[in-house]
């Protein structure tokens, strides 16, 4: 029940009335009535929408609490605070908000599309489709869901389908900039790279772009330049839009008091190494899952060909695989938060770290991964920092370990967009994301030369070189049989989540191998950070 005064009950009701014709007005009509003290839901739920058209996504989440305080089953002050929090990039927060927000009115295709966009955001692609489409059977003229699913079909390169979402949406609403993006992604899939240039050199005038999107269409023009030939005007739109993106969230992960991920990563290094190979060692019984036939992690550094092979993998009848779902998201949280941590670590027994082992397993059954019978891949590039935690976990798990020659890596880092985090945040700059390779590296480096670990190393390259052969031999590396299955792995119905997705589904295409030739004169100066690495995996010099 509201706890509004009755006396305010009236002017709570003018305003609801107003903001049915005239949003402005009401908005108004709220800023001052909430001057002169009066609280009501609606009149919290208009200042918030307000603040959040500013981009103050933190007042409006206080804002909307407020209102939620006086009517806690509001699904509209639920599901607007859902929308904040993923503009914050809380996604598993949004989630939950909008979980809430559907069980208090199913009937709302806003909180189902919301849903879905924190799915999209969870790397649940699934689980977003079917909410886009929920949204749409409650609202079959949803600009926003149509924008949505068109950029899954993106994902999945049915670009047909991808038009037909897209365009309808923006006949819907002119102003729906997700679908115009979409837009541009389909003339880059279908070479089309004047078109997609076109496109986002509008696109990024819109003076209501969002900075995010502004930056991520920066981005994808890198891409239209970069398919016509045009590299250093290219390279001026990636460092463009990745300057803007480190700008943006800059606040977050470059604030005072903050290490970065590069700092960090060598720091566990260092600890790991002060610690006896001896506490390393697995326990002479080792924990079994009586679910699962077997159980890999693929690890190595983003743009390394993990994406690639995982979806090879998946096609198998004997795999089930998982991509980048944060599955150690708990020991995560508990046992490497900073200093000290992985000294402790190594010091753990086994049975300690059963509880952990328990999570790990209950979030793959909530993402829905069936391992029953099956080996279990789970493929996360960056966890080859966290390698000691996972041995430590799961001391019998295989270890796949990705390599593709550092220049491609770094170079392709620095031009793809990623959902944001300590890590990524370095992949704002070449020379950012040049000293974070070498720290990952040189960690996992460290790791694998002093962890008892059942490890296969796998070269990009060599994959797409000798596709049959690579693959039996990861194949044979897991235990299970090689198929012909796996060299449709690219026709698979499979929808990816990272950003290879694209490029994936275009099957092996020999345009992967030795991109950074044509960059040259930007990678240059971060050469002397690289070098080493490309010798130490047998590259061919410049």
């Amino acid at each position: 029940m509201s706890m509004t005064p009755p006396a305010d009950a009236a002017t709570a009701t003018d305003i609801a009335r107003v903001a049915d014709r005239d949003l402005p007005k009401a908005t108004q009509l709220a800023r001052l009535a909430k001057s002169n003290g009066v609280r009501a839901a609606v009149v919290h739920h208009l200042v918030a929408l307000d603040l959040k058209e500013d981009a103050r996504f933190e007042e409006a989440i206080v804002e909307l609490g407020l209102g939620l305080e006086l009517e806690p089953s509001n699904a509209r002050l639920m599901t607007t605070t859902g929308f904040c929090l993923l503009e914050l990039d809380r996604r598993s927060e949004a989630a939950r908000v909008f979980e809430i927000a559907i069980k208090l009115d199913p009937r709302s295709p806003d909180a189902a599309y919301g849903y879905g966009w924190a799915a999209e955001r969870l790397g649940a692609l699934d689980s977003a489709r079917s909410a886009f489409d929920r949204a749409l059977v409650l609202n079959p003229d949803h600009a926003d869901a149509l924008a949505g699913l068109a950029g899954l079909a993106v994902r999945r390169r049915d670009f047909s389908g991808a038009r037909a979402w897209a365009e309808r949406s923006v006949a819907l609403d002119a102003r729906q900039t997700d679908a115009l993006t979409h837009l541009a992604r389909i003339d880059l899939g279908v070479g089309d790279f004047d078109a997609a240039e076109r496109r986002l050199t509008d696109l990024i005038a819109l003076p209501h772009l969002k900075p995010v999107a502004r930056a991520n269409a920066r981005i994808l023009l890198g891409d239209a330049l970069d398919g016509a030939g045009r590299y250093e005007a290219g390279m001026e739109a990636y460092r463009q839009g990745k300057q803007a993106l480190g700008d943006i969230h800059a606040g977050e992960f470059a604030r005072p008091g903050v290490a970065p991920a590069t700092v960090v990563i060598s720091e566990m290094r260092a600890e790991f190494e002060e610690t006896p190979r001896k506490s390393w060692a697995p326990p002479h019984r080792l924990p079994t899952s009586k679910d699962q036939r077997g159980h890999a992690f693929l690890l190595g550094f983003p743009r390394s060909g993990t994406t690639l092979m995982e979806q090879v993998l998946a096609t198998h009848p004997d795999i089930e695989a998982a991509g980048e779902r944060p599955l150690l998201k708990d020991a995560e949280a508990e046992l490497i938060r900073g200093s000290g941590d992985m000294k402790r670590l190594a010091t753990m027994m086994s049975d300690l770290l059963e509880p952990y082992r328990k999570s790990y397993w209950r979030n793959v059954s909530e993402f829905g991964f069936a391992v029953k019978d099956k080996v279990f891949v789970d493929k996360h590039p960056l966890a080859t920092f966290q390698l000691p935690l996972i041995h430590k976990l799961f001391p019998a798990a295989k270890i796949i370990f990705a390599i593709r020659d550092p220049r491609d890596v770094v170079l392709s880092c620095f031009r793809r967009t990623f959902n944001m985090n300590p890590s990524t945040y370095e992949f704002r700059a070449l020379e950012n994301t040049a000293r974070l390779y070498e720290a990952v590296m040189r960690a996992g480096e460290v790791y694998m030369d002093r962890l008892p670990l059942n490890l296969h190393r796998l070269r990009y390259e060599a994959l797409v070189a000798d596709f049959e052969g690579t693959a039996r031999s990861v194949c044979d590396f897991l235990d299970v049989d090689w198929t012909d299955q796996l060299r449709d792995f690219a026709r698979t119905e499979r929808t990816i989540a990272t950003p290879s997705s694209v490029q994936v589904a275009r099957g092996l295409y020999e345009e992967g191998v030795d991109q950074w030739r044509r960059y040259q004169f930007a990678l240059e100066p971060v050469m002397p950070i690289l070098q080493p690495w490309v010798d130490k995996f047998g590259y061919a010099p410049e």
